[in-house]
């Protein structure tokens, strides 16, 4: 078999994406969220694809994705090759590329994605030096128009930079540069909101919402320590499940670790389903 390997920047064009898509028909697990399959034409979305092709044939056979989502050099990675051209060395060559593609770009740190029953990948992965870092359950609800008014108000970010920072430092233990780093990407990004929540006229929480295609993604959800146990959370989601409904799209998506309980039990109760299992594995740069 005659194989050839060919990289692209994103955006790629519709005739790749197509191809794509016609590969992933073959996968057994849904790849869409490990490839960054809805972004891969998304102009503000920094990364490249690995495309590798079987010459006789002309047909895509294998493909990995790479992103830089915050433009700050971390590329989050995966990959998928034909079942009916494994054990031929592919996995090991799309590694070859990858790192050759993230050398030319500066890569500052990699993340590779891997679903928990892929067995075969994690093995790849480890024998090239990598290492579990941590695991991600994606998560999805339904859009939903019902939404109930209360104390909290939800409003699109403006100028209230020192109060969002307050809330992201004191919830994930960001410093002040990173959480300024993320208001000023999201603000920035024509498909990504930040949101924030108010509680008696205080800024006690906020979120990031990301349109793609039929899905509306959450991230960067924070509560002050100060405000928790007054439904904000359950708020700020709920008001997400409407907010897609209003936007036209049909569902809701988040990730979160595996070992975050408080937050599984509070998805699961406003409405979200287990659909991944995602292991992620670095090695040192």
């Amino acid at each position: 078999m005659q194989l050839s390997f060919m990289t692209v920047s994103i955006p790629i064009d519709t005739e790749t994406l197509d191809e794509i898509k016609g590969l992933l028909e073959e996968a057994k697990e849904n790849y869409t969220s490990l490839l960054s399959i809805d972004g891969l034409m998304d102009s503000f979305l920094k990364g490249f694809c690995v495309l590798v092709y079987d010459d006789e044939k002309d047909k895509l056979v294998g493909v990995l994705t790479a992103s830089d989502r915050m433009a700050t050099g971390d590329y989050e990675w995966s990959a998928f090759v034909s079942p009916s051209v494994r054990r031929q060395g592919i996995g090991q060559r799309l590694l070859m590329e990858l790192n050759h593609e993230l050398e030319i770009r500066g890569a500052v740190y990699d993340l590779a994605l891997v679903f928990e029953e892929g067995k075969a990948g994690q093995h790849l992965l480890r024998k090239n030096g990598y290492f579990h870092d941590f695991s991600e359950r994606t998560m999805v609800a339904d859009a939903n128009v019902n939404f109930v008014l209360n104390d909290v108000e939800i409003l699109l970010f403006s100028t209230e930079e020192s109060e969002v920072v307050t809330v992201l430092v004191n919830a994930f233990g960001d410093s002040e540069d990173e959480a300024k780093e993320m208001i000023a990407f999201t603000t920035a990004t024509p498909n990504r909101r930040l949101m924030i929540a108010k509680l008696e006229g205080k800024i006690v929480g906020t979120v990031s919402i990301i349109e793609e295609s039929d899905k509306l993604w959450v991230t960067g959800l924070a509560v002050h320590e100060t405000a928790r146990g007054q439904g904000v959370a359950t708020t700020i989601l709920n008001w997400t499940k409407k907010e897609a409904f209003d936007l036209g799209k049909a569902h809701v998506y988040l990730d979160v670790e595996t070992d975050n309980d408080r937050a599984l039990s509070l998805y699961e109760k406003v409405g979200f389903e287990l659909i991944n299992h995602t292991k992620f594995y670095t090695k040192h740069r």
